[in-house]
C-alpha cells in the first residue's frame, strides 16, 4: 500500500511538473529573464548618465576618471568549440517536439529551426562584436553629453589606457571615437600600468578557485534544473553538464541587447534554470577573481592609485580633464573587492544561494560595466570645496557615500590606502 501511494505521489508530481514546463512559452514572455553573470547585456542593467546625473548648484565637473570593461565579444576558441557542437541539439529538440515529446511551444520551435548561424561567432573568436563596439560607443556619447562642449577635448589633457588585449583597445577605439573630438589617442602600453593575470588558466579545471562551482553543480539546486532542461526537451540524448553550459553560451551570445531582442537558445530554459545558471558566473567569478580567492584584489591597485593621484592634481590645478582605463571582467571583479564593495556577509557557496546576495555579477560587472567617478569644484560662501561623484553603469552609486556624493575627506579616506600599492590594502564597505 505504501508503495502504490509513493508511486501515486511520484505520478503526481510528474504530472504537474510537465504541465508547468508545457505552459511555458518563451517567445511571448512579457520580460524574458535576460541576466546572464558577466555575459549580461550592458542595455539590460545600465542607466542613462543623461538623466542620473548628480547636479549640484555651484559646483562644475573639472575632471573625470573611470574605469571600463570591454563590450560584448565573440566567445573565447574553447566556448566556442562546445557550442558549435552543440547546435547539433537542435535537431534533436525538433525531432522530439515532432514526436509530442517537447515542452517548447511551437513557436520557440520555430524561432529554433529558423535561427541562422553567424559564421562569425565562431570565426572570429575573443573579438570585439558589432554590438559590444556600439555599447561602448554609446557609452561615450553620453558621456560626451553630460560633461564635454563641443570640440571641448581637442587639445586637452588626457589618458586613455586599455590593456594590451585586442578585444579591450577595440573597445576603447570604439569609446574614443564616441567622444568624436579630433586626434584622440590611447596610451601606448608600458609594462607598469598592464594588469597580470594572476590565475594558472591552465590549471582551470582542477584549481583549487573551481571546488565550490564544482560542488554546485552536483548539488539538488543545480541537478533540478538539469533534470528540468533534460525533461522540457525530451530528446533521448543524455546532456551532460558542458552540453547545457554550451547550450547557456549560445542563449548567451546569441542574445542581442542592443535592440532587446531574445535568442531562441534561451526558450531550452526556464528562468529557474537561468538563475540557477547565472548563480554558477557568480561562483565562479567570486572565487577566481573576487572574495573567496586571496590577493584577487592586488591588480586593481595601480588604477585606483592613479585616481586618488588624479584627481588630487586637479585639485592644484594640474589635473586631465578625463582618465579612463580599459580592461577585462576580471579586473572589474578585483577593483570591487580592492574597495570591499558587494562583499556580502557570508562568503557566497553552493550550499547557500540568496537571491539577494549582493555579489550579483549580472547587475555589477555585465558586458561594458564602468565605475566613473567625477570630481566637482564647487563654490559655497566663496569658498572653494571639492565633491566626488560616484557612478556605476550610468547610475548613481549611492551606498559609497550619501546620495553617490562624497565629501574630499571621504573620498581620501576610501582612496588613500591606494596611494602606496605595496601596502595592504584597506577597504570601505559597499553593499
Amino acid at each position: 500500500m505504501m508503495t502504490v501511494k509513493f508511486n501515486l505521489i511520484v505520478l503526481i508530481f510528474y504530472i504537474y511538473a510537465d504541465i508547468a514546463l508545457s505552459s511555458f512559452c518563451y517567445w511571448n514572455t512579457a520580460c524574458s529573464y535576460r541576466y546572464f553573470s558577466n555575459k549580461t547585456p550592458y542595455n539590460a542593467v545600465r542607466g542613462d548618465i543623461r538623466d542620473s546625473v548628480i547636479n549640484i548648484p555651484e559646483c562644475e565637473p573639472i575632471s573625470i576618471w573611470g574605469i571600463f570593461r570591454n563590450g560584448k565579444t565573440y566567445p573565447d576558441p574553447k566556448s566556442a568549440i562546445r557550442m558549435k557542437e552543440a547546435i547539433a541539439i537542435r535537431d534533436l529538440v525538433v525531432s522530439s517536439y515532432e514526436k509530442g515529446r517537447c515542452s517548447l511551444c511551437a513557436q520557440d520551435i520555430d524561432n529554433l529551426r529558423h535561427w541562422a548561424i553567424d559564421d562569425d561567432m565562431f570565426d572570429k573568436t575573443s573579438a570585439l562584436h558589432d554590438e559590444g563596439r556600439q555599447e561602448m560607443f554609446d557609452i561615450a556619447s553620453r558621456l560626451k553629453q553630460v560633461y564635454f562642449k563641443p570640440n571641448e577635448l581637442d587639445g586637452a589633457n588626457y589618458k586613455f589606457r586599455p590593456t594590451h588585449h585586442r578585444w579591450v583597445k577595440e573597445s576603447a577605439k570604439a569609446f574614443l571615437e564616441g567622444l568624436e573630438s579630433k586626434n584622440l589617442v590611447m596610451d601606448d602600453l608600458t609594462s607598469e600600468f598592464d594588469f597580470v593575470d594572476p590565475v594558472n588558466t591552465d590549471a582551470e579545471e582542477n584549481s583549487a578557485w573551481n571546488k565550490e562551482t564544482n560542488k554546485y553543480k552536483i548539488s539538488s539546486d543545480y541537478l533540478s534544473a538539469k533534470d528540468r532542461i533534460q525533461r522540457r526537451l525530451g530528446i533521448d540524448y543524455s546532456l551532460t553538464s558542458d552540453n547545457i553550459t554550451a547550450l547557456y553560451d549560445l542563449c548567451c551570445y546569441t542574445w542581442s541587447g542592443l535592440n532587446n531582442r531574445a535568442s531562441p537558445w534561451c526558450a531550452l530554459f526556464t528562468t529557474e534554470d537561468l538563475k540557477v545558471l547565472e548563480y554558477i558566473g557568480d561562483l565562479e567569478h567570486y572565487y577566481k577573481y573576487g572574495y573567496g580567492r586571496q590577493n584577487a584584489e592586488m591588480n586593481a591597485q595601480i588604477p585606483l592609485e592613479d585616481l586618488l593621484e588624479s584627481f588630487q592634481l586637479a585639485k592644484a590645478g594640474k589635473g586631465r580633464k578625463i582618465t579612463a582605463y580599459f580592461t577585462r571582467s576580471r579586473i572589474m571583479d578585483m577593483v570591487y573587492t580592492a574597495l570591499g564593495w558587494f562583499n556580502d556577509s557570508k562568503p557566497i557557496t553552493a550550499t547557500d544561494k540568496k537571491r539577494d546576495r549582493y555579489w550579483r555579477t549580472s547587475r555589477i560587472n555585465p558586458l561594458a560595466a564602468n565605475i566613473v567617478m567625477v570630481l566637482n569644484k564647487c563654490a559655497f560662501k566663496k569658498s572653494s570645496d571639492y565633491h566626488v561623484m560616484f557612478y556605476m553603469n550610468e547610475e548613481p552609486l549611492r551606498s559609497v557615500c550619501e546620495g553617490g556624493i562624497c565629501s574630499w575627506s571621504e573620498f581620501e579616506k576610501i582612496f588613500s590606502p591606494f596611494s602606496d600599492t605595496t601596502s595592504n590594502n584597506k577597504t570601505t564597505s559597499l553593499k
